[in-house]
C-alpha cells in the first residue's frame, strides 16, 4: 500500500521523503482486511520505519539527498516533489524519531495482540475436540461403573484377586503397594476436582471482567476511527515539515487503531471460546467425578478384602500362638519348650503388626482425610458468614441465616469434642504408648539375648549348644525385623493421628470462632426494614391499644362491681406482707438483748 496524500507542498529533508514511500493501512477500509494481510503489511511497514530510524540516527541534521535503498515508489503529492530538497531542523528530525519509535512499539503490540487472536480462534486441542474425548471418557466410565455393579471383583487389581471375601492366609507386599496407589489416585482425583471447580469460579470472574474490556474497547475504537478519518490535522499544517510530522501522527493513530481493533477481536474471540470451554469443564467435572467414584468403589471393595484378610492372619496367628504355648506347656525337652515359647511370642508379635499395618492402610474413621475436609468445610462456611457482613448490607435472609448457624455451632462442637476428639486422643495415647513399649523393647533386645543365651547354656549338654545358638539367632532375627515393622507402622500411625488431631482442633478453632464473630455481630445486623411511613403507623396503632388497656383499668378501679372476690390466698399473702416487717423487728430487738 502506498500512503495517502495527506497535504500538498515541496518535499524537504530525508525524513520527508522517506516517509512518502511508507505502506498506510486504509483508513476504516483496513480493519475488514483479513488478519495475514495485516500481519504483511505490519512486516513491511516495521522494515521500513527500522530503516528509517537507521538514517535518522547516521545524520540526525545532516543535509542529505534521498537515497534509493531508503526510498520506495509512490503517488506524487506535488509537481514539485523532485525540487532540491533543503535540510529539516533538528527538533523535526528528533519528533520524527521519536514518531518512528513509538510506531515500533505499536507494531509490536499488533503482533502481540494478532498472536493472542491466533491462539482464541484455533486453540488446540479445540474445545470441540476435548468435548469428544470426555464424551468417550466419560461413556467408558460410565460402562465400568454399570460392569461394577453387576460384577464389583472387575474394579479390583491382579495383586486382589486371590483374596477371596473370606481373606487370606498372607499379605504380600504388592497387595499393600496396590492398596496405597489406589489410596492416593482417589486423593489425586479429588484434588484435580476441587482444583477445577476452584477454576470454574475463576473464569466465571473473568468472564465478567471481558465483558467490561470489551465495551470499553468497542468505545475506543469507534472514537480512534472516528479521528483517524479526520484529515484536518494535516490540512491544517503550514510548513511541508510540519505536514510531515501531521502525516506520521495520523499514521501512528491509524496503526493504533488497528491495533485497538484486534484487541477487540482478542476479548471477542475470548468470551465465545470461554463459553465453549465452559461445556467442555462441565464434561470434565463429571468425568472427573465418574473417575472418583470407580476409584472409591474399587478402594472400598480392596480395604474389604484386605480387612477380612488382615483379620484372618491376625486369627492365624493368634491360634497358632495358643498351640505353641500350650506344646511349651507340655513338651519336656528344654530346647522344645524353648522353641514353642519363642515362636508363640513371635506369632503374637506378628498379629500386632499385622493389626498396626491394617489400621495403616485402611484408615479407620475418623481418618486424616475426612477430618480435613470437614476442616476446609468449615473455613470456607465461617468465610461465607464473614462476606455476608463485608458490604454492610444484610438482608433479613441473612440474619435467618446468622441465626441458624450460630443455633448449629454448639451441637456440632459437642459432638466433636465427644465424638470425633476423645476418639483420637484415645488412640494417640494408644500409639504413642506402644511405640513407646517397642523403643524400650528395641534398646534392651541385646541384654535379653545375654539371658537367653546363658539359659540355653545351662539347660542343655554341651553337644546342643550349637542347635541351641542357631535357634536363639534366627527367633532374635525374626523378632527385631518383626519389632523394625512395627515400629514403621507405629509411628506411621502416631504422625496420621497427631495430623489428625491437628485438624480436628484447627476445626474447633473455627468453630470458636465464627461462634464470638456472629455472637459480636448478631445483635446489630438489621433483620427488618427501616424506620418508614409503616412504623408510624404500627406505632399509632400500639399506642392506641396501650391507652385503651389502661382506660379499662382505670374503670375498674372506680367500679366496685367490676372487683373481683378476693381469695383466700390473696388475703394470707397480704396479711403476711403487712406482718413481715413487724416480724423482722421484733426478732431483730430479741437478737440484741440475747446477744452479749
Amino acid at each position: 500500500m502506498s500512503s495517502p496524500a495527506r497535504g500538498q507542498g515541496p518535499q524537504q529533508g530525508p525524513a520527508l521523503q522517506m516517509q512518502m514511500a511508507l505502506p498506510v493501512p486504509a483508513t476504516g477500509a483496513g480493519l475488514a482486511n483479513p488478519w495475514p494481510s495485516h500481519e504483511a503489511e505490519a512486516a513491511s511497514l516495521r522494515a521500513h520505519t527500522l530503516k528509517r530510524l537507521k538514517a535518522l540516527e547516521a545524520a540526525p541534521s545532516a543535509p542529505t539527498t534521498p537515497s534509493p535503498q531508503l526510498t520506495a515508489p509512490g503517488p506524487r503529492t506535488s509537481s514539485t516533489s523532485g525540487a532540491p530538497a533543503s535540510s529539516p531542523p533538528v527538533a523535526a528530525d528528533t519528533s520524527l524519531q521519536q514518531l518512528l519509535q513509538d510506531r515500533l512499539q505499536c507494531l509490536d503490540e499488533h503482533d502481540k495482540a494478532l498472536k493472542e487472536l491466533k491462539k482464541a480462534t484455533h486453540p488446540d486441542p479445540s474445545p470441540e475436540q476435548q468435548a469428544l474425548e470426555a464424551r468417550h471418557e466419560l461413556s467408558r466410565l460410565q460402562a465400568i461403573l454399570a460392569e461394577a455393579a453387576r460384577q464389583p471383583e472387575t474394579l479390583l487389581p491382579p495383586a486382589f484377586r486371590g483374596l477371596g471375601p473370606g481373606g487370606a492366609a498372607t499379605l504380600s507386599a504388592e497387595v499393600k503397594e496396590a492398596l496405597e496407589a489406589r489410596t492416593n489416585e482417589v486423593k489425586e482425583w479429588r484434588s484435580k476436582l476441587e482444583t477445577l471447580q476452584a477454576e470454574v469460579i475463576k473464569q466465571e470472574a473473568q468472564q465478567t471482567g471481558r465483558r467490561a474490556e470489551r465495551d470499553r474497547l468497542f468505545q475506543r475504537v469507534a472514537m480512534m476511527k472516528a479521528r483517524s478519518e479526520d484529515p484536518e490535522a494535516v490540512s491544517a499544517a503550514t510548513t511541508a515539515p510540519a505536514r510531515g510530522l501531521a502525516h506520521e501522527r495520523l499514521i501512528n493513530s491509524e496503526w493504533e487503531s488497528r491495533v485497538e481493533a484486534v484487541r477487540l477481536r482478542v476479548v471477542e474471540a475470548q468470551l465465545a471460546l470461554e463459553t465453549q470451554l465452559a461445556g467442555v469443564r462441565e464434561l470434565t467435572m463429571q468425568v472427573y467425578q465418574a473417575r472418583i467414584q470407580v476409584a472409591e468403589k474399587a478402594l472400598e471393595l480392596m480395604q474389604k478384602r484386605y480387612r477380612a484378610a488382615a483379620e484372618s492372619r491376625e486369627r492365624d496367628l493368634k491360634a497358632k500362638a495358643a498351640r505353641e504355648e500350650s506344646k511349651a506347656w507340655r513338651s519336656e525337652d528344654p530346647l522344645e519348650r524353648f522353641r514353642a515359647r519363642r515362636l508363640a511370642e513371635l506369632l503374637e508379635l506378628e498379629a500386632q503388626v499385622v493389626k498396626n499395618e491394617q489400621a495403616l492402610a485402611t484408615h479407620p474413621t475418623p481418618s486424616l482425610d475426612e477430618q480435613r475436609g470437614l476442616a476446609d468445610h468449615a473455613a470456607s462456611d465461617f468465610a461465607r458468614i464473614k462476606a455476608l457482613l463485608d458490604d454492610g448490607r444484610v438482608s433479613r435472609l441473612d440474619a435467618i441465616r446468622l441465626n441458624n448457624e450460630f443455633r448449629r455451632i454448639a451441637p456440632e462442637r459437642d459432638r466433636l469434642l465427644r465424638n470425633e476428639m476423645a476418639i483420637i486422643e484415645i488412640r494417640m495415647q494408644y500409639y504413642e504408648d506402644a511405640l513407646t513399649s517397642v523403643e524400650i523393647e528395641l534398646f534392651q533386645d541385646s541384654l535379653r539375648d545375654r539371658f537367653e543365651h546363658d539359659l540355653i547354656r545351662e539347660r542343655l549338654p554341651a553337644s546342643r549348644w550349637a542347635q541351641g545358638e542357631a535357634l536363639l539367632e534366627e527367633f532374635e532375627r525374626q523378632h527385631r525385623a518383626l519389632m523394625v515393622r512395627r515400629r514403621a507402622a507405629l509411628e506411621r500411625l502416631t504422625d496420621l493421628t497427631a495430623q489428625t488431631l491437628d485438624q480436628v482442633a484447627r476445626r474447633l478453632a473455627i468453630l470458636d470462632e465464627e461462634s464470638g464473630f456472629i455472637r459480636t455481630h448478631i445483635f446489630w445486623v438489621r433483620d427488618q426494614e427501616p424506620i418508614g411511613l409503616a412504623s408510624f403507623s404500627q406505632a399509632a396503632r400500639e399506642l392506641q391499644l396501650l391507652v385503651t388497656a389502661l382506660g379499662r383499668l382505670v374503670q375498674e378501679t372506680t367500679k366496685p362491681k367490676l372487683w373481683g372476690r378476693a381469695s383466700a390466698e390473696f388475703i394470707v399473702g397480704a396479711l403476711a406482707v403487712l406482718g413481715l416487717p413487724v416480724g423482722l423487728v421484733r426478732l431483730r430487738r430479741t437478737l440484741r438483748l440475747v446477744g452479749p
